[in-house]
């Protein structure tokens, strides 16, 4: 009769220990399961942060401001976070030689050159700064707001037909007298020799012309161009073309 107590109890102890195993092995599944769900809600939540940022862009009116800083927003992210093991994004614009031209002041284009341009090659133009003096080699814009600073390069683009009537003016007949002529309006708080003479301004004023006209041309979001990483879900490709000039 021991003997059968003892068995009993040593029975029951087996029991209570695979009960109490079995609910540690069940409370642990629904922690990982808990933890898994919790990580792709996380992840999801991320992701969806994440495209916000760039859906905002995906309409029919985006200005030409707005995609070079959507640009340089890609170009940020692809710096950070293709270490990290995302896809890099791309976001490729293209604009017709049409209105490419219509950029211009004098028809030629400076600036805007080429028909597509990339994250990798907006800077072809808003450009690098090249110099750290106040004279520019290759009219870049950021040269240019370096050597004028942005305010005055948008006065020259505002006044671009004023300084082409000094320099084709028959009677101002020395480079010193158009010289003159131009510091006389008082556009620049230096005078014209400081920036390289009246003629390098209208130069100037003629790239940051076609910059500014760039700013204001319209972009719309071509809808199957948007890619999305199979893995991931994060948006890693846009595209736009340019519709034309707003006001």
């Amino acid at each position: 009769m021991e003997n059968a107590s003892k068995a009993l109890l040593m029975a029951a102890s087996v029991l209570i220990a695979l009960v109490i195993i079995g609910a540690f092995m069940l409370m642990m599944s629904n922690l990982t399961d808990y933890q898994d769900k919790s990580y792709q809600s996380t992840a999801d939540a991320q992701t969806t942060e994440f495209n916000n940022q760039y859906i905002t862009y995906a309409k029919d009116d985006v200005r030409g401001s707005d995609m070079i800083s959507l640009m340089n927003k890609v170009v940020d992210y692809n710096d950070r976070k293709t270490a990290e093991g995302y896809t890099q994004m791309q976001i490729n614009i293209t604009i017709s030689s049409d209105i490419r031209k219509n950029l211009t002041y004098d028809g030629q284009n400076r600036l805007v050159t080429a028909n597509t341009y990339t994250e990798d090659t907006i800077d072809d133009i808003v450009g690098q700064p090249t110099s750290i003096t106040n004279s520019i080699s290759g009219g870049k814009i950021r040269d240019i707001e370096n050597k004028y600073q942005q305010k005055y390069a948008n006065q020259l683009s505002s006044e671009i037909s004023n300084i082409e009537t000094i320099l084709k003016d028959k009677t101002l007949d020395t480079t010193s007298k158009k010289n003159q002529a131009f510091d006389e309006e008082k556009w620049l708080p230096k005078n014209a020799e400081t920036y390289g003479g009246v003629n390098q301004i209208y130069q100037d004023a003629l790239v940051y012309y076609e910059y500014v006209q760039f700013k204001r041309t319209n972009f719309k979001c071509i809808t199957n161009g948007t890619k999305y990483d199979t893995k991931t879900g994060r948006i890693i490709k846009m595209e736009f073309e340019c519709t034309g000039i707003g006001v």
